[in-house]
């Protein structure tokens, strides 16, 4: 591979111009950065993230070797950055936020190497550092910005390298650590090692053949080999953890819904594609396409084309493969591709604006402005867990207890626990405790009322109930089951965001009960029943009805099931709680699931040990007055068995 840098074009602008552009350019991306800086709450992977940078450097080794996967330098980066510069909320987001205009001039250097005059680096800054997806990321706690900018600068580092007939010492220094910080910073970093590769073994054989001498093609592999041997110690702890990975459910992904994600979380900021946002993401691959063919047919063009496709294709291959072997589908695993896509995009801009630096620039800004202007944008999780200990700390008493919906939200506690206005700790409890997500551990009856049993010993006025993803380690609810029907459930199901909050209000009686709910579980009220829809299948066991004797709009009603594993499986079994006419003519309301949950079909149900399904019916405002029924429906989509229908209870509805 050729990367003779292209010879100055006939329109080439003064290099002061070229400067001055470039900073403007780099100050309207700062502005940016500024204008949409956000001012919501942390989400749970960056207090995540801030727990582990923020609490001790023995829990920093501990999750990178022990815990997860990550490996640890923007950890260290941030704990440096905190020790300075504190640890708000601001002064966490500002680092990766510098780290955008750090990525884009560094754009711009490769640009002034491989496209020397056309303005190409110019315009592929402005893609990169104003297209959504690098705004998203751009604000997150979390790794990927830091690993953007030494990448990036590892890419304009190693272009120097091999445009330089004797690259220096520090040159091939400076690679190893610029590379050997990306991989440090974040695993996906190998597929923009893997596409460096590429290219190095590509001007490896054109300078074979050329006969240079073997002195010649060291320093063209020298950097490579310095950043491999400056990661190898690691490579030992990457194998041993990459196979204990238990955060996602199994299963495949095709390869073109990746692709198709990966478009989508670089053009407009999402993880999702809608019908009306797909339009956008295939122009945006169409200009990926035509800059790769306008420029591989260009003379002037085709070393920067042959370089952003390697950087482009090898990464986009390198990831869609891991996601066919490890799936976990995200768009942000895609970022070493990113320099690739917006160099190719700035290729065929300056072919169809004819190599004018305005228009070429106007051309790169209207192209990131779309997703501004048409409301595709995408946006970070809305998860305000500050929100919710405020209202937790400001409406209770330090006596109080909190559940946590699973343990993992533990980080959010360490962080949002400990800062006004919570100036006291309250007891936390993890439902069940977990370092980090296991979609193979689930809490189980007995481990929940060993937990209440704690809470009844503490005898607390209030119990606040935190959930985020809650289903994935505690699918069958049972945080809220126990507790229904014990305390006042005065605060029902109040959203942050993607964040539920709830509260049980405590006296003398409820302690009482909660305490004998541990001991003998949730059954007591229950209505009894020996249901078996199918003879060797699951086993309806009882049945609670949670609601006042007459309600209004808006108030909830909660139908409690209990069932028991068969000794044959049938996962399609469904079930129905409703609101209903007292002739079953008209549902008002109705849920429809599994008699557990979505993630706890039968084939998780441990035998002689009970499981419950939870529904919450909302009463609307279309009901009218008057009496309805709860109404507990079984059911095979199937057909393979006639409708088993139970009338749980009657309820008055009153304006």
């Amino acid at each position: 591979m050729n990367l003779t840098p292209s010879p100055a074009l006939t329109h080439r602008p003064a290099r002061s111009l070229e400067l001055w552009l470039s900073v403007l350019i780099l100050l309207g991306i700062v502005a940016l950065l500024m204008r949409y800086f956000p001012h919501d709450s942390l989400w749970y992977d960056e207090a995540l993230t801030t727990y582990v940078a923020t609490d001790s450097w023995e829990t920093l080794w501990r999750w990178c070797t022990q815990v997860d996967i990550q490996v640890p330098f923007h950890y260290a980066a941030l704990r440096l950055w905190t020790g300075a510069a504190g640890s708000s909320e601001f002064s966490l987001r500002v680092l990766s936020a510098l780290c955008i205009p750090l990525a884009a001039a560094g754009v711009i250097a490769v640009g002034r190497r491989l496209a020397r005059g056309t303005g190409a680096g110019q315009a592929a800054a402005i893609l990169l550092g104003a297209l959504p997806g690098v705004l998203w990321i751009a604000y997150e706690v979390r790794a990927y910005a830091w690993g953007l900018a030494l990448y990036v600068w590892a890419c304009a580092f190693l272009t120097r390298i091999l445009t330089n007939r004797r690259p220096s010492p520090a040159l091939i220094l400076t690679y190893g650590l610029l590379m050997a910080g990306a991989l440090y910073t974040h695993y996906t970093a190998l597929a923009g090692f893997a596409a460096h590769g590429l290219i190095v073994g590509g001007a490896v054989v054109v300078a074979l053949s050329r006969r240079v001498k073997i002195g010649q093609i060291i320093p063209l592999i020298a950097p490579l080999i310095l950043a491999g041997m400056l990661f190898a110690p690691w490579v030992p702890t990457m194998l041993a953890r990459g196979g204990t990975d238990r955060s996602y459910y199994r299963g495949s992904i095709p390869p073109l819904q990746s692709i198709q994600v990966a478009a989508g979380f670089k053009a407009l900021g999402r993880q999702d594609m809608p019908p009306t946002a797909d339009a956008l993401g295939l122009a945006y691959g169409a200009l990926v396409i035509a800059g790769a063919v306008l420029g591989l047919i260009s003379r002037r063009g085709r070393a920067a084309a042959l370089w952003a496709i390697s950087l482009l294709a090898v990464p986009l291959a390198f990831t869609v493969l891991i996601l066919i072997v490890n799936p976990k589908l995200t768009g942000r695993y895609f970022w070493t591709a990113w320099i690739g896509a917006d160099v190719l995009v700035a290729l065929a801009l300056v072919t169809l604006t004819r190599y004018r630096l305005i228009l070429l620039l106007i051309g790169a800004t209207a192209i990131a402005a779309v997703p501004y202007f048409t409301g595709e944008r995408g946006e970070s999780p809305d998860s305000d867990f500050r929100g919710v200990y405020a209202t937790i700390c400001e409406q209770g008493t330090p006596d109080d207890v909190i559940l946590l919906r699973d343990g993992t939200l533990f980080v959010t506690a360490e962080y949002y626990g400990k800062r006004p206005p919570c100036d006291s700790p309250r007891r936390t409890f993890g439902m069940p405790e977990a370092l980090i997500t296991d979609v193979t551990r689930m809490l189980t009856l007995g481990e929940a009322q060993g937990v209440m049993a704690q809470v009844a010993a503490l005898r607390p006025p209030r119990v606040w109930v935190i959930a985020w993803q809650g289903d994935v380690m505690e699918p069958q609810n049972l945080v809220y089951g126990l507790l229904d029907g014990v305390g006042a459930h005065t605060l029902i199901g109040r959203m942050f965001g993607d964040v539920r909050l709830d509260r049980y209000d405590f006296d003398t009686t409820a302690h009482e009960k909660l305490a004998k709910v541990a001991q003998q579980g949730a059954l007591e009220d229950a209505q009894w029943y020996n249901i078996r829809p199918f003879p060797d299948g699951p086993n309806l066991i009882a049945l609670r009805l949670i609601a006042p004797e007459k309600v209004k709009a808006g108030d909830v009603i909660t139908v409690l099931a209990w069932w028991e594993r068969g000794e044959t499986l049938y996962p399609d079994l469904r079930v129905s709680a409703r609101l209903t006419t007292l002739d079953h003519g008209w549902v008002y309301a109705q849920i429809d699931q599994p008699p557990s949950a979505w993630k706890n079909v039968d084939d998780r149900w441990m035998p002689g040990i009970p499981v419950l399904g939870r529904y919450e019916l909302v009463v609307g405002a279309d009901i009218p007055p008057g009496l309805i029924r709860v109404r507990y429906v079984i059911y095979d989509p199937a057909g393979r068995i006639d409708p088993v229908v139970i009338p749980v209870g009657d309820i008055k509805v009153i304006q």
